[in-house]
């Protein structure tokens, strides 16, 4: 559904026989154009009739170089949101006079997503052509489109009538069905917690009045009764008889001499039978395990030289001491005199904090003419001068301009963009380097090549670590020539 313009609020420039309000028409032979030459810049501010939101957008161009969309809305009149922007003519098309009349169709692909949703009341329509200052500019028309959602009202679906609600009944379907499912569910229990509950404590208290009255047996213990008897030889077998009975006779000697009185006292034990130790015994177990502890380390000691070893021993280091060969002859040659090989000559190393200086120090150079050899670019939003100033920059640092870029056949390695969904900033996300126009001014004013994340458009490239290190330019960039030095002999004759 197209959307009417209700009027034209302002409009910066316009001539006699081509007004604005041309454009609320929709003429096939009206245009709106610039008043006289000489301008780059004009816009126009639309009133629409209702507020709509912008699904769709028509433009037919007349000689503009770029045309910019944007709209606002009645709670913010002064935040003008972008539609769209798009570049219709090159620079140097315009500049040669090549122009065509172009229309462009923008479908719901073309616009952004998030703007879709919203409904605008203005309409703010930017023309530019800064190339060729001798022509007027502006636009044959100008289209605008929202998608309306119909509601017919009826109540049939295929072959069947749906069902009417109730005249006197004015609850919502959701409580209707509510109310039913309340109706149908009311006669069945559906909570047994508390049943359960009693039917557990009966069953359990039964269980276990049935368990206390019932007389246990003890478990029988064949083993242990043998035992008790003086069976054992059916328990151990015959082989382990004498076994046992060394055994026990070592257990009862052991009991023999705990219970020895020492001191003239008694042996004091726990009401379990075991024997608490007195504190004479303890020291006396100390003193024990020091005396095995000075045995095992004597034993434990390497056996000493005896007095000739050591004599040879001793004769041998002051040969050693004493021979001036071993100082001269290398690190892995055998002495002819003291038949060993020479002490090791100690390396004093360098520090680490030296050498991460020294590396911090060497850099990567290049000439201030090739920093940019291997970057392509393209630039996106940028109106003359500053266009031609970035791009010149650019260029004397070694760098390749491409005028209409794509991702097969020119393909460019940065984007220098203004703003973020300008149409080359959708075409080249994701494959190209999007960043702003202070990546090339800091470079080429410092002499040196950033890194390009410290300049990325969108913060999520910006966020990500730097995976480039900075390269400086080895000579200053060339002079600008003077414009009084320039030869003017070829432009006198015309």
């Amino acid at each position: 559904m197209i959307i009417k313009l209700e009027k034209v609020i302002s409009c910066s420039s316009e001539h006699p026989s081509y007004p604005a309000s041309n454009l609320l028409q929709r003429h096939s032979n009206s245009s709106w154009r610039v008043a006289k030459p000489g301008k780059m810049q004009a816009n126009v501010i639309f009133q629409l009739t209702e507020p709509s939101c912008i699904t769709a957008l028509d433009i037919g161009n007349y000689r503009s170089c770029l045309v910019i969309v944007t709209a606002s809305t009645s709670s913010e009149p002064d935040n003008w949101i972008p539609i769209i922007n798009h570049q219709f003519l090159t620079h140097d098309e315009a500049a040669n006079g090549k122009f065509k009349d172009q229309v462009q169709i923008f479908t719901k692909r073309e616009l952004n997503p998030e703007t879709l949703k919203i409904k605008f009341d203005r309409v703010n329509v930017t023309c530019i052509q800064s190339a060729n200052l001798k022509e007027l500019f502006g636009l044959s028309f100008i289209v605008l489109k929202t998608e309306v959602v119909i509601d017919l009202g009826l109540d049939v679906f295929g072959r069947f009538k749906l069902k009417q609600p109730e005249e006197d009944n004015n609850k919502s379907p959701a409580a209707n069905f509510k109310e039913k499912y309340l109706k149908m569910t009311n006669n069945k229990k559906t909570d047994y917690k508390d049943e359960l509950l009693s039917k557990i404590k009966d069953s359990g208290m039964n269980n276990f009045i049935k368990r206390q009255e019932e007389d246990k047996e003890p478990k029988k213990r064949p083993l242990l009764e043998k035992l008790e008897a003086g069976k054992a030889e059916e328990v151990y077998g015959i082989q382990n008889k004498e076994s046992q009975n060394n055994s026990i006779s070592s257990l009862n000697n052991s009991k023999l001499k705990d219970e020895k009185v020492t001191d003239g006292k008694p042996v004091a034990r726990t009401p379990f039978g075991d024997i608490i130790p007195s504190p004479s015994s303890k020291t006396t177990k100390k003193n024990a395990e020091k005396n095995e502890s000075q045995v095992h380390s004597t034993n434990s000691r390497k056996r000493s030289l005896s007095s000739e070893d050591s004599s040879t021993k001793a004769s041998v280091h002051k040969k050693k001491q004493d021979c001036l060969e071993c100082q001269n002859e290398s690190e892995y040659k055998v002495c002819k005199n003291c038949g060993k090989l020479p002490e090791p000559k100690i390396i004093i190393k360098p520090e680490r904090a030296a050498k991460k200086q020294a590396v911090e120090r060497q850099k990567a150079k290049k000439l201030f003419t090739k920093l940019f050899e291997d970057v392509s670019f393209s630039l996106s939003g940028y109106v003359n001068p500053q266009r031609d100033e970035i791009r010149r920059k650019a260029l004397e640092m070694g760098a390749r301009y491409i005028a209409d870029p794509n991702t097969t056949n020119k393909k460019c390695t940065h984007l220098i963009c203004a703003f973020k969904n300008t149409p080359k900033y959708q075409q080249l996300k994701g494959h190209s380097k999007i960043v702003s126009h202070t990546f090339i001014e800091d470079c080429y004013n410092e002499k040196t090549r950033f890194p390009w994340r410290r300049y990325a458009l969108d913060n999520k490239d910006k966020n990500k670590p730097e995976s480039e290190d900075e390269i400086l330019g080895s000579s200053s960039p060339p002079r600008k020539p003077n414009v009084f030095e320039e030869d003017t002999d070829s432009d006198s004759n015309y």
